[in-house]
């Protein structure tokens, strides 16, 4: 019983862990209680990177975004 309890809250700190890493926009299918095979996890990592990437792109975009406005000619009267 106490060895059960122990996994319980092992895995309950694990899936914590989880979620605030990936801030509840990323969760994969993790199992808990085991340990999923390598091409698992490979496959996890890369939909990870991807994700990752995805969020910098969009960061970059909005950035480029507000250069261009930025270096946009002034018309004469206004600011």
């Amino acid at each position: 019983m106490a060895q059960a309890h122990l996994n319980d809250t092992t895995a309950n700190a694990i899936r914590d862990r989880y979620k605030t890493l990936f801030a509840n926009s990323f969760a994969p299918n993790v199992r808990y209680e085991q340990m999923p095979g390598a091409d698992e996890r490979i496959a996890y990592a890369t939909e990870f990177a991807a994700y990752r990437l995805g969020q910098i792109d969009d960061k970059l975009g909005r950035l480029v975004e507000i250069l261009e406005r930025g270096a946009s000619p002034a018309v004469p009267g206004t600011r």
